[in-house]
């Protein structure tokens, strides 16, 4: 005797979701790239973990450009696999979202493809002159990136994490005008 599952009737993982329902529902290609993206990510995580660069002395790559194409991965699936807002879960991936996508890819492989330049610049912020005026696009891409990543952490863990994470970036920047006890010189994004 086989029991036909009632669609109008929530199944058990629907009605005891542990993760609070937030990710996407996806379907049909949506499914496909995601999973496509969530396999490759897992090919690279296993290349670079192996010994197989250096016996076949090919793909080595550094600890901080693989860390950056670690997080370009990530920041990818987080965009096209957690929606906007939990309302929108049985929407398709939309456009915004795929432009996210784009500039988080832009804004992380930026380490990975100019690793050196950032490392024999030490520290003096690269700039670019487009009609007069000096851009400071590691800047821009850097800022890019950190508003991304919160984005990315509102969307898959929720609020708490990224009002922690403001508040230590708050300090890292405005450390020399906290008490005594836990102050330090400061940061800043000037030259």
């Amino acid at each position: 005797m086989s029991s036909v599952p009632d669609p109008k009737k929530p199944n058990f993982f629907e009605k005891f979701d542990e993760e609070g329902g937030s990710k996407r529902k996806l379907k049909n290609w949506n499914l496909k790239l995601v999973a496509i993206i969530a396999i490759s990510w897992s090919l690279f995580q296993l290349w670079y973990a192996s010994p197989l660069p250096f016996i076949l002395d090919f793909g080595k790559i550094i600890d901080v450009p693989a860390r950056s194409v670690h997080l370009a991965f990530g920041l990818a699936l987080c965009f096209l696999a957690y929606p906007t807002f939990k309302k929108n879960r049985d929407r398709p991936i939309s456009g915004i979202d795929f432009l996210l996508v784009v500039i988080s890819i832009a804004a992380t492989l930026y380490i990975f493809f100019d690793y050196e330049g950032l490392v024999y610049r030490q520290g003096i912020m690269a700039k670019v002159n487009l009609f007069g005026f000096n851009i400071p696009y590691e800047v821009i891409l850097g800022s890019l990136g950190i508003i991304l990543l919160l984005e990315a952490t509102r969307r898959a863990i929720g609020i708490p994490l990224v009002i922690i994470a403001l508040i230590f970036l708050l300090f890292s920047i405005f450390g020399q005008s906290m008490p005594d006890l836990i102050s330090h010189q400061g940061l800043s994004i000037q030259d």
